[in-house]
């Protein structure tokens, strides 16, 4: 988790900048992230199910070589129609990591209610962004040199992390005690729970500040960049941090999603270096925060026999809302400029609020058992 993390940082700091470098648009970039999550949607199920039903090891180890695989696509940049399919190979490799690293970790965290949960989440993400802050600077130092190395230091993290994958011994869950009729009930059954669709709005609720974050900063220096994206990691160490250090329990996901709406709509109006700073790190420390409470309510309700595919099915949905809506959010950003661009995640954080309001959310997350609440409907 920590090299691909790593990995993942290389290039996350100024990808959007080398493609503007490469003479392309602002809907062309938005149409890359919509192919990116188009593919992880289609791939996220299947590789979910070979970790959850058959190997946590060959889902990881595949997912690790087909994301080398896109990386050195980027690195040869052969035009337009390669770059696409380099995205959708990065997002093939995404789905086979993304549910399944962190079912990995889940499945052998203490603690079974939503807070508990929260903060196995929390430790995931300080973990992250620890390594992302070292990644992201060797990035930006390659970048500056030649901004196609940036892919090939990703893909070099990769295979460290495809070789460390190699001692690492499989875990099976006992699944004997789970037919195949019940593994699907359970299956079909997340997609009918609120917290599936609050975790669905909010990481969806971050694809404008994160398709434009670079362009407004670069609008003043590639420093400013730098600092951008150091604010990006800081406030993924800290998140953590302030959740454990104040406890703060899921049901107030409301009052930081209402926060977060109000620094994200600040930060696609602000124009000074400093308030575009200042916003961003917010934005960024309250997104952590309702995404790992959220992630909290979510899992807290899920068995581990079949906790990557309930995590890939919530990937799966958010990719299908991110497909729609970055093509939008790069296409209005382009004829009205970045604020209006934004507006588009602060109508999703206005709907997690909404939401996570209703009185059956609030009773539900100091309830040990949460099964049988969680399966109602939105």
């Amino acid at each position: 988790m920590i090299l691909s993390a790593a990995g993942v940082a290389c290039f996350t700091v100024v990808d959007n900048l080398y493609f503007v470098g490469q003479g392309y648009s602002l809907t062309f970039i938005g149409a890359l992230l919509a192919t990116f999550n188009l593919a992880v949607a289609v791939a996220e199920l299947p590789f979910a199910m070979l970790f959850d039903r058959w190997s946590n090891k060959a889902a990881l180890q595949i997912g690790n070589l087909i994301r080398t695989a896109a990386f050195i696509l980027f690195f040869l940049n052969f035009g337009p129609g390669w770059i696409l399919t380099a995205e959708a190979l990065a997002g093939v490799g995404a789905a086979a990591l993304s549910g399944t690293a962190n079912a990995l970790i889940i499945n052998h965290s203490e603690g079974t209610t939503a807070d508990g949960r929260a903060r196995s989440f929390g430790k995931i993400t300080y973990l992250s962004s620890a390594a992302a802050v070292v990644g992201g600077l060797i990035g930006v130092g390659v970048y500056l040199i030649d901004p196609r190395l940036i892919w090939l230091t990703a893909a070099g993290f990769y295979v460290l992390a495809g070789a460390a994958m190699l001692q690492y011994k499989e875990h099976r869950e006992p699944h004997a005690r789970t037919s195949w009729k019940q593994y699907r009930v359970d299956v079909f059954g997340v997609l009918r729970r609120r917290g599936t669709w609050l975790l669905v709005l909010t990481n969806a609720g971050s694809v404008a500040p994160f398709l434009l974050w670079q362009i407004k900063f670069d609008t003043f220096s590639i420093v400013f960049v730098v600092v951008g994206f150091l604010l990006m990691k800081f406030a993924g160490l800290i998140g953590p941090l302030i959740l454990k250090r104040f406890k703060v329990p899921v049901r107030l996901v409301f009052a930081v999603a209402i926060a977060n709406l109000a620094v994200v709509g600040a930060f696609g109006a602000a124009t000074a270096p400093a308030l575009i700073a200042v916003t961003f790190f917010f934005h960024v420390l309250l997104h952590i925060a309702q995404t790992v409470l959220i992630s909290g309510y979510f899992h807290a309700s899920v068995d581990n026999t079949y906790r990557a595919t309930a995590g890939s099915i919530v990937s799966m949905a958010d990719s299908a809302v991110i497909v729609v809506l970055a093509p939008l959010a790069g296409a209005v950003s382009q004829a009205f400029g970045l604020g209006w661009g934004v507006s588009i995640s602060c109508i999703l954080y206005a709907l997690v609020a909404i939401i996570s309001t209703r009185p059956g959310f609030r009773r539900s997350t100091d309830e040990p058992n949460q099964e049988k609440e969680l399966q109602r409907t939105v």
